[in-house]
């Protein structure tokens, strides 16, 4: 009891952590893109998305491997297995080295062929494009080898750590924009470039970090254990399935997009992901917090503890979701011309639809990190990707009978969403998860309290005129009662006891520093 306690209080704080941090880099992250936008404009911004969807391609070895390394460390830190910590460590450096270079002969050859002789790139821009793939490649490349450090730090919960690097991330970032601004030459190869160092800087940093705070960070390359790397290359390769389908189908598609339709709606779509995107990194931020508590409880054998965490996860992550999906959705035009002042043409359309992607995506995050924990991928994520992989086939048919470009996200929702069954069916079968009573007490509960907090906003955007007022209104007054609505209507009372406690804690700290 005081174990559970104890890993309730570190999921706390950690997840205030990562709320500090999402807070200001989503702000200072939006402001990056609207100075981004005007630095590189509307076609070179375009590029930039197309370009970093191909290096994206392979980024699907990033979340794969670094989940396997997150899960196989924390397994050893229930064990006290320290040596054990040294292997993992050391030998997953050494497939991250052999999955860069992998990487980089693919993008040199694939990548190269399909920019240079099947992507619509501007006239005049193809050199400065070929720039941009040759940095991105470098940043994937970075990217890779931070793998195992960023593991690390997850796999012992040092959340706070995360937040400082993301707000310097970010605010170089935006300094970079500034910087590109009052830049005479090609700005785009710039960008690229600055991009590049700044993840140079953070590898370092992760690096440093980790070897002063870990003692299992070191790396040594006599430390190579090949009945370890049998076991993680099982379990990153299936992982790896799911994952290079789930790329495939958001970068392939955004690929057809600009065979289709060119680099404009390309940048009609990159402005929509990134409002999504930084929607998703503030949800994710509670996953993260609690991912080592699901791995952690299935490997001591506690299912009681294991089905609490998924429950409550899942009903948490879709409140926490909706809470800005839902005033974004109503007020998705007026948004985007205060952000970014003249939006793309259509941007508006596509965040509404690229919301609910987002939807499909995050909140099944519970169930998915606790078929990551048993460990048992091959039948469900085999599963899963032969359904998903018709994304991309589905939506080059819709393109080639004539459909917009946001037809494609009808299609990713549709499909991705009823992919879920059979996660489902496989816990099922597994541990034997309680499927009805998730279905009851989490999806059907919360897609009641998710249409009726709809509703309230909704009749205040058709009652009032389209002003910057009405978008401050509807804003606070969604918030306001889809929290209301999730709290009344979406916890049991239980759950409500809880949040209460929580909040007088606050309340009670903060009187006192007083």
């Amino acid at each position: 009891m005081a174990d559970s306690i104890s890993d309730n209080k570190r999921i706390a704080k950690n997840t205030l952590a990562l709320y500090f941090r999402t807070f200001i880099t989503m702000i200072v992250g939006l402001y990056t893109s609207r100075i981004m936008l005007q630095a590189l404009g509307v076609d070179d911004y375009g590029i930039n998305n197309v370009v970093g969807g191909i290096v994206a391609m392979s980024s699907f070895l990033t979340g794969a491997v670094s989940s396997a390394i997150a899960r196989f460390i924390t397994y050893a830190l229930g064990d006290g297995d320290k040596h054990r910590m040294k292997v993992v460590f050391s030998t997953s450096v050494n497939v991250m080295i052999a999955m860069s270079i992998v990487a980089v002969i693919a993008l040199e050859i694939i990548g190269v062929w399909f920019l240079n002789s099947q992507a619509d790139i501007p006239d005049g821009r193809m050199t400065a494009a070929n720039w941009v793939l040759q940095f991105s490649i470098i940043t994937l490349v970075l990217n890779l080898i931070s793998t195992p450090y960023n593991a690390t730090i997850v796999a012992h919960e040092h959340m706070s750590i995360y937040a400082y690097v993301s707000i310097v991330e970010v605010v170089l970032k935006l300094g970079v924009c500034f910087a590109i601004m009052a830049f005479g030459g090609d700005r785009l190869i710039l960008f690229a470039i600055l991009t590049a160092a700044i993840a140079l800087g953070i590898r370092l940093f992760y690096s440093w970090y980790c070897q002063r705070n870990f003692e299992e960070a070191r790396y040594s390359h006599k430390l190579f254990d090949k009945s370890f790397l049998k076991e993680m290359t099982q379990f990153t390769g299936w992982y790896m399935v799911g994952n290079a389908v789930w790329v495939f189908n958001t970068q392939g598609v955004n690929m057809l997009i600009n065979v289709f339709f060119g680099v404009v709606l390309n940048a009609t779509r990159g402005v929509a992901v990134t409002v999504t995107g930084a929607i998703n990194t503030f949800v994710n931020n509670f996953t993260v917090a609690f991912v080592p508590q699901i791995t952690k409880s299935y490997a001591s054998g506690d299912k009681d503890r294991l089905l609490f965490l998924v429950f409550q996860g899942t009903k948490i992550t879709w409140y926490l979701l909706f809470i800005l999906i839902i005033p974004v959705f109503w007020e998705a035009e007026t948004l985007l011309k205060l952000w970014l002042g003249n939006p793309p043409k259509y941007s508006d359309l596509f965040l509404r639809f690229a919301l609910f992607e987002s939807w499909s995506m995050v909140v099944s995050f519970a169930l998915h990190n606790t078929i990551l924990a048993i460990g048992k991928l091959k039948r469900v994520q085999l599963q899963i990707a032969l359904y998903t992989a018709l994304i991309f086939p589905i939506t080059w048919l819709c393109f080639l009978a004539g459909a917009p470009a946001w037809s494609s996200c009808i299609v990713f929702v549709l499909l991705n969403t009823t992919s879920k069954a059979f996660t489902l069916y496989e816990l099922k079968r597994l541990i034997d998860f309680p499927v009805n009573s998730f279905m009851r007490q989490c999806v059907l509960r919360c897609t009641a309290v998710t249409a009726l907090a709809f509703a309230l906003p909704g009749v205040l955007v058709y009652l009032m005129p389209q002003t910057t007022l009405r978008f401050f209104i509807v804003v606070s007054v969604s918030m306001l009662w889809t929290l209301i609505c999730a709290y009344r209507l979406g916890l049991n009372s239980s759950e409500r006891l809880a949040v209460r406690s929580i909040i007088n804690k606050v309340l009670n700290r903060f009187v006192n520093k007083k």
